[in-house]
């Protein structure tokens, strides 16, 4: 079922230019249909209240802080709808073909919704500082149908060499894919005017 949603020649492209540049954005790995069903179930949790205030900081030692993270998440369980388990379905797939092209051995993966409110967005920060964790390749699925350039919201990505030099800035338009190494990338969301839906988690290389 979950190849059905992955367009696998797309995501071997992704990962052959990922190999390259450690990062790589893709407009056609997820179905476009299957992202918009995505996003209404991202809506549909934010409005009933099942998103909480993300935190930052050391697991243990959490905060929030709203000037430097502003977003609402979720942790995808597999058991609470049918949707959210086919997207885990289809982290699975991506996992063993990460496994497959680099050899990583990635064991898992951690997902969240994330829903930035009007004026929110997220500083710069780097996933796996100093390759402290076991966060190995970030991803951030974007799901917003009708994103427009005046509504921001788009992901800075800068250079691991010259942190102030900025590589890209990612569009959050319905579908695209980003992954790159955690380790390495510093990045920031820059503030949104609209809300602003995605799907970020990361592969690890430990087991639970």
């Amino acid at each position: 079922m979950e190849q059905k949603q992955i367009n696998l020649s797309s995501l071997t492209e992704s990962f052959e230019k990922l190999a390259e540049n450690n990062w790589t954005l893709s407009q056609e790995v997820f179905a476009p249909e299957f992202c918009k069903q995505l996003a209404h179930e991202c809506q549909k949790l934010y409005s009933e209240g099942q998103l909480n205030k993300a935190s930052i900081g050391p697991s243990g030692n959490k905060i929030t802080a709203a000037e430097v993270r502003g977003d609402y998440t979720l942790w995808l369980d597999g058991d609470t709808s049918p949707i959210q388990k086919q997207f885990l379905d289809c982290l699975e797939t991506i996992r063993e073909e990460l496994n497959r092209f680099f050899f990583l051995g990635l064991k898992r993966v951690e997902s969240h919704f994330a829903f930035y409110p009007p004026e929110s967005g997220y500083d710069k920060h780097i996933d796996n500082p100093r390759g402290a964790s076991h966060r190995k390749i970030t991803f951030v699925l974007y799901l917003n149908e009708s994103w427009q350039k005046e509504h921001g919201g788009e992901l800075s990505l800068y250079n691991p060499e010259r942190p102030e030099e900025l590589l890209a800035r990612v569009e959050p338009r319905l579908g695209h894919l980003i992954f790159f190494r955690s380790d390495l990338f510093p990045h920031q969301v820059e503030k949104s005017f609209t809300p602003r839906l995605s799907l970020t988690g990361w592969f690890r290389d430990d087991a639970l």
